[in-house]
């Protein structure tokens, strides 16, 4: 009979172990227990007693509650990176937990809300070698063309992919190796997708979401990623990306004969997507030739434009808007105080804040202040927001 806190869940240890980044052996020093004791109460064959377990919610900064919350059901399609290299094992183990948590609190906000339906193609389609070039670019068009988009640039891309049904969250993933992520969730048939906010870079995030959406319509079925086909996978979801922010027909009329460097600086301010993905797409497109790539790119390196290009410090990246605004909307209809909202989640306050795409201390709770009694009472009318000018991405239930 398994001795310890009744009700402990051990893969909510396992969960929040890997999303702080600690092997069993350095969270056993840090909680004086020994790796196998760690790996007992994961598997579940022992329990930590009270006093272990509060020394388990101070180490990985989390609720006690969270230890003996329900598991959520997840699925088991796999977590599409951008980047497989043994140096990254640990930060994809703990970007596997952070996903599954966006959909566990999505799910959460889903009992109350309304979420857009999910309006996305997809390809029918288990390997990856079924897909080719032609198939990525129509793909890419049938986006397009189903959510009304034209062939001009595009304003916000998060706001697209958002409405039409993909969960988003963006914030700092610790490492500049992780650029983002994406699951489709065959249990809800809905799409998620994390962005990395460490670069703070506008023209890099865009395309980085466009990435991960040619994962949601490339890559849905295909179950299996490992080392062998990652790489072919990456590239297929990178010509997704480039196909659909560049469309052939509206591209290739800007783009001038012989073009420079300024040249695709100045599309690059029009587009929205950065002057070294722009001459990879000409490339691709036959645009320019293999001399001119070279010449191009032989530039940018003199230039010292490899990692950082003109315009990158000018904008901001393109703000996450369903989750956060969801999340706000049951705070100022009374369903929850940020508090209980919290404690509803089981989960650290800092990480609902990421996941909810919110300022760090955004649900804090904060001292109201007492004013004397003496004060005329204020007037509490005030201008309309702006924000009631944006159409409603969801719906009250």
């Amino acid at each position: 009979m398994r001795v310890g806190v009744a009700g402990f869940e051990p893969k909510r240890l396992t969960q929040v172990r890997e999303a702080r980044g600690f092997s069993k052996i350095n969270l056993g020093r840090q909680v004086e227990r020994s790796p196998s004791t760690i790996t007992k109460w994961e598997n579940g064959s022992h329990a930590p007693d009270s006093a272990a377990l509060l020394a388990l919610s101070l180490v990985l900064n989390c609720p006690i509650a969270w230890f003996t919350k329900p598991l959520h059901v997840h699925t088991n399609n796999p977590v599409f990176f951008r980047t497989m290299a043994n140096t990254a094992k640990d930060l994809c183990a703990a970007s596997e937990r952070y996903m599954e948590w966006l959909q566990e609190a999505s799910a959460h906000l889903q009992q109350d809300l309304d979420f857009p339906a999910v309006n996305i193609p997809w390809l029918d389609v288990t390997d990856h070698h079924q897909i080719d070039d032609q198939m990525i670019e129509v793909m890419a068009g049938q986006c397009r063309k189903r959510w009304g988009l034209g062939l001009a640039p595009l304003n916000d891309l998060l706001l697209v992919i958002e409405n039409a049904g993909v969960i988003c969250a963006r914030f700092e993933q610790g490492s500049a190796v992780m650029d983002g992520y994406s699951q489709w969730n065959e249990r809800e048939q809905r799409p998620y997708m994390i962005l990395a906010s460490d670069k703070n870079n506008y023209y890099r995030s865009r395309f980085d979401a466009a990435h991960e959406l040619g994962h949601l319509v490339l890559h849905r079925f295909i179950k299996r990623l490992d080392s062998i086909n990652f790489k072919p996978i990456e590239a297929q979801a990178h010509k997704f990306a480039a196909c659909f922010m560049l469309p052939e027909e509206a591209f290739a009329v800007e783009l001038p004969a012989n073009p420079t460097l300024e040249n695709f600086v100045a599309l690059k301010q029009r587009w929205g997507i950065s002057a070294q993905a722009m001459i990879i797409r000409a490339k691709e497109l036959n645009l320019i030739s293999d001399v001119e790539h070279q010449r191009l790119y032989k530039q940018i390196s003199a230039r010292g434009w490899r990692k950082g290009e003109p315009l990158d410090d000018q904008r901001v990246p393109e703000a996450v808007r369903l989750l956060p605004r969801s999340l706000r909307l049951l705070l100022d209809e009374g369903l929850y105080s940020k508090q209980s909202f919290v404690s509803s989640l089981a989960m650290a306050r800092h990480d609902v804040e990421k996941l909810f795409s919110l300022p760090k201390d955004e649900l804090a709770e904060t001292q109201i202040l007492h004013l004397p009694a003496t004060l005329k009472a204020r007037d509490n009318s005030s201008p309309q927001s702006a924000d009631n000018n944006v159409v409603s991405l969801f719906t009250r239930k």
